[in-house]
């Protein structure tokens, strides 16, 4: 209840508008905003170091360990992929060079041959079948530099291509073609079944740019994901090129890695922070895609956008969001990412977990701060307060707190205490003093007083005689030709009526002497009269006239 007496906002607020906030509350307050300023300091610093939330760190430490195993996983086994396919090319070269010698004819007249062509690809069919089956892929392929139809509207090469039909046995012996292109004999004479998808001969791109691509020494490529020709699926190749004993590339071998293959190669890991994807990356025509160890991600036809965002990337695959990291890695001659990602949705479910989980431990903090307020102000504030109380009431001060410095205070306040006590008689006698002085005064001026209504009625006696003394017509003549002074004139005539000297008048007006006396010649010419003395005493008549009576 002490606790929430404290912390009650709305009484305190209340009463700091009415009266101000009493010592002890005062304290409690201060000692508490300096827990929750440090506090505040405390998290701006881990925010701003980003190990504020250590979920997140967690979260992304996982992420980065598992980014590194899965980046050496692809590239280990791009490597022994790329191995089996440099072996498998061996094999082919061989054979088609030996075939060439037993038959004595050339490459080049290999072209627009179909009888020689279907005898080369019952010759190596075998070797294709039989490195698909040792060789980690979903299908295997041999394409020649020839054509059994040069004349096609579409550029057309011979070979063999080979697809699984079934990935989730424990092993691929003997297992059906979902694909097979090649030659119709050699398809017959092995005893498959043909499906929609056969085709004599196949179409590609590679021989267009083959010595360039392997000139500087690239052993392998690796192609990106794209959808397989008149299928749904979508895969990625490994290119190896077949050479002749000049060296010359006549023809291309490879396997095939399927979106299928890559999801059991790399299978969702399901760990502490949910499903962690992995996907390789390619980037073809600003478009980012790839293949994915889950098949909700390679289904995506309309690319993948990334975003940076602090410490991450953001994955938007238009439908989901995720959340991960990015590794670039050197595959044959080109650069793919690997990324590693869980789904937003999970990331920031953690996320608000962590924060909670943060929240909670300040909350506590922040609680234990105020009963540590509370246990301080009774612990130190409140003996004050009830020594101030004692001082109030002019009791005596009680006991020693112990606290020199409060000890020291309450010793000086009774020391001062006596001395004002001293200071309050002084004060005392000085007041009784000073009425007395203030009644004498007071006799002194009603004296005063009397005798200056003695001296005004003498004034005006004097006045009356002077009256007397005073030509009427030369006063009359003053009285008149006062509008006839000048500004100037009237302003040295008002100044010697307000008791001014000469001097001090020429200091006032900033004028000489001469002028003054030529602004004296001039007002005593206007008005009639031959001194100063005299202008006085017309004036002095003028005034009291003016406040009496008009002139009769």
């Amino acid at each position: 209840m002490n606790i929430l007496r404290y912390l009650d906002i709305k009484s305190l607020v209340k009463q700091f508008k009415e009266e101000g906030l009493s010592m002890r509350r005062r304290f409690a307050f201060y000692v508490f905003s300096v827990i929750c300023l440090f506090l505040a300091v405390i998290l701006i610093l881990l925010n701003l170091f980003g190990i504020l939330n250590l979920t997140d760190r967690q979260i992304m430490n996982d992420l980065d360990a598992q980014l590194s195993a899965c980046s050496d996983s692809i590239e280990s086994d791009c490597d022994e992929l790329a191995a089996c396919a440099i072996s498998f090319s061996g094999q082919l070269s061989d054979s088609i060079q030996n075939y060439l010698t037993e038959n004595n004819i050339s490459f080049d007249e290999l072209k627009d041959n179909s009888k020689e062509l279907d005898a080369l690809q019952n010759k190596l069919y075998s070797s294709v079948y039989l490195n698909m089956q040792v060789a980690p892929a979903s299908g295997a392929f041999c394409i020649l530099d020839t054509t059994a139809n040069s004349n096609s509207d579409t550029e057309l090469y011979s070979g063999i291509y080979l697809k699984y039909i079934n990935l989730y046995s424990e092993n691929t012996v003997n297992n059906d073609f979902s694909i097979y292109r090649g030659s119709f004999s050699t398809g017959k004479s092995m005893d498959i079944n043909f499906h929609s998808g056969w085709k004599n001969e196949s179409s590609t791109d590679f021989f267009e740019h083959c010595n360039e691509t392997f000139s500087d020494g690239t052993h392998y490529v690796l192609s990106p994901a794209s959808t397989i020709p008149d299928t749904w699926e979508r895969a990625r190749y490994i290119y190896v090129p077949i050479r002749d004993y000049n060296d010359n590339i006549i023809g291309v071998c490879g396997y095939e890695i399927n979106d299928l293959l890559f999801q059991l190669s790399y299978k969702t890991e399901v760990g502490r922070w949910g499903d962690i994807d992995c996907g390789l990356l390619d980037e073809r025509n600003d478009i980012c895609s790839g293949q994915f160890s889950s098949g909700r991600y390679n289904n995506i036809r309309n690319g993948l956008n990334i975003k940076k965002q602090r410490g991450s990337q953001l994955f938007d695959f238009g439908s989901e969001k995720c959340v991960g990291l990015i590794k670039e890695i050197t595959l044959g001659n080109e650069i793919f990412s690997v990324v590693v990602m869980i789904q937003k949705t999970q990331y920031e479910s953690f996320l608000r977990k962590g924060q909670i989980n943060i929240l909670i431990i300040f909350l506590i903090v922040a609680i234990l701060a105020a009963v540590c307020c509370v246990f301080m102000s009774k612990k130190y504030v409140s003996p004050i307060m009830k020594k101030i109380e004692l001082v109030k009431t002019k009791e005596n001060y009680g006991e020693q707190l112990r606290i020199r410095e409060i000890d020291d205070l309450f010793a000086f306040l009774e020391e001062k205490d006596n001395y004002y006590e001293q200071q309050l008689d002084d004060l005392e006698n000085a007041k009784r003093f000073a009425e007395e002085e203030a009644q004498k005064a007071k006799e002194e001026y009603e004296k005063a007083a009397e005798k200056y209504e003695l001296a005004k009625s003498e004034i005006d006696r004097l006045a009356e005689k002077h009256k007397e003394e005073i030509v009427p017509e030369e006063y009359q003549f003053f009285v008149e030709n006062l509008s006839m002074l000048t500004p100037a004139e009237y302003r040295v005539y008002e100044l010697y009526l307000s008791g001014k000297t000469a001097k001090q008048i020429a200091e006032i007006l900033h004028i000489t002497e001469n002028t003054l006396k030529y602004h004296n010649k001039n007002i005593y010419s206007k008005l009639g009269i031959s001194s100063r003395k005299q202008l006085l005493r017309f004036a002095a008549l003028k005034q009291h006239r003016d406040g009496k009576e008009d002139w009769t």
